[in-house]
């Protein structure tokens, strides 16, 4: 059996982002329905590119995530369409599958005559999306108000959507009534777009290190934890001879353990020194939160991995209180390289421990019966080692960082000075 089979990653997105803010979740999937009808209707694009384009309508809106734009984006009152649109993109483009597409939602909020200026890559997806965007907010706000969406549209004809593609749109409603669909408030699902999403499993590995890196929406420190995390475990496993799907399992349950804290409050995450009882009961639901994402889309022995990497041995762990006899030795792994990982991290109130402390800190937990011997000693044995295999895993992925964080200003003062369309003074415009 898979980690993780084609048909959940859909639900795993949904479920880690909704953990951000539900409403662009939803608007996503109203807005990815719509492409797919008016891609079905266009028949330019089939089989793997079609699946491709509604995931990447489900996300346009995700750079909104990272830049504190939620609640101007789901009243559509932002005239500053482009901070969401350039991390997005840059966020897809680096960090997902769907990279040859990213251009699609770089400019997904630009009217046609400055698209076709720029002689853009993905025009038509752009638009497509666009298109789409604009008619599931005015049905939110108006409903089945076909008479006024058409004049929206008319007035729009030319100026913010090309003509082909108002009249895509009246083709794809008049087949599947997707105004009546939106307006009837009926609840959309993946399925209901894709019906049978096909991915291989390079594919799954990226969706899953893809949401792994959401988790910076909320708090870098995290994803770099991860990343360390997983490597940790990785070579520790291979060391002690575990077999090749153990391998697999504790890979990607290191990868998954900390997704919940998508859901902790960043003040709580980024907190410079040691939390207070309420605050910490509050970061320990990142790993309850973890398992309502995971639950029943990823197989249950990743699962129970990722839940169980804050337990001990002697039953003094959360969120269950197991005991050594109920963790298996997968489990303990994850759990000692939680904690080497968090000693070796740097934060703002904190150095990296150095190599010496850090054993000295296992060796005591171990002498306390709160972790594994047998998984202290390989590290201690082969640390050197594996702090060169992580380092030389996490080094291009902060690299990536870094050039998401140049790019992003370079791209914002230059899509800044385009502008987006010209604006017409007469009826609403629906930002």
């Amino acid at each position: 059996m898979p980690i993780v089979n084609s048909a959940n990653i859909s639900v795993l997105v949904q479920r880690t982002l909704n953990r951000v803010d539900p409403r662009l979740v939803d608007h996503g999937l109203r807005v990815a329905y719509l492409v797919s009808r008016l891609l079905e209707v266009q028949g330019r694009y089939t089989g793997r590119d079609f699946q491709d384009l509604c995931f990447l309508a489900m996300l346009h809106d995700v750079g909104a995530y990272k830049t504190d734009e939620i609640d101007r984006m789901v009243q559509f009152e932002s005239e500053n369409i482009w901070e969401h649109s350039i991390y997005g993109y840059l966020f897809l483009r680096r960090l997902s599958p769907l990279g040859k597409w990213a251009d699609g939602v770089l400019f997904h909020h630009i009217g046609a005559p400055l698209l076709n200026a720029l002689d853009a890559p993905c025009r038509d997806v752009a638009q497509i999306i666009n298109l789409a965007d604009r008619v599931d907010v005015f049905v939110s706000e108006h409903g089945p108000d076909r008479p006024g969406l058409s004049a929206y549209l008319e007035r729009s004809r030319g100026g913010r959507f090309g003509g082909e593609f108002v009249d895509l749109f009246y083709a794809a409603d008049a087949r599947f009534d997707l105004t009546g669909r939106l307006a009837g408030g009926e609840a959309v699902a993946f399925t209901d777009i894709v019906p049978r999403v096909s991915l291989s499993d390079g594919d799954i590995d990226t969706y899953l290190r893809m949401l792994v890196y959401t988790i910076d929406f909320r708090s870098q420190h995290t994803v770099t934890h991860t990343i360390t995390t997983t490597r940790i475990s990785d070579a520790v496993a291979r060391l002690m001879g575990m077999s090749p799907e153990e391998v697999l399992h504790i890979h990607y349950g290191a990868m998954l353990h900390d997704l919940g804290k998508i859901g902790i409050p960043v003040e709580i995450l980024e907190y410079p020194g040691r939390l207070s009882p309420q605050a910490m009961a509050v970061m320990r639901t990142h790993v309850t939160i973890t398992g309502e994402i995971l639950g029943g889309a990823v197989d249950s022995v990743t699962t129970q991995i990722a839940l169980r990497h804050h337990e001990k041995l002697d039953g003094s762990g959360y969120p269950a209180g197991l005991c050594g006899a109920e963790l298996t030795l997968s489990q303990r792994i994850v759990v000692v390289a939680d904690i080497v990982s968090a000693l070796l991290g740097t934060r703002s109130y904190k150095d990296a421990y150095p190599k010496e402390k850090t054993l000295s800190i296992l060796r005591e937990q171990t002498a306390r019966g709160l972790i594994d011997p047998a998984v202290v000693e390989v590290i201690a044995r082969h640390f050197d080692e594996i702090l060169s295999e992580v380092r030389e895993h996490c080094t291009p992925v902060l690299q990536v960082y870094r050039g998401i964080t140049a790019e992003y200003g370079k791209l914002l003062r230059t899509c800044s000075a385009l502008g987006t369309e010209k604006r017409s003074p007469s009826g609403p415009q629906y930002h």
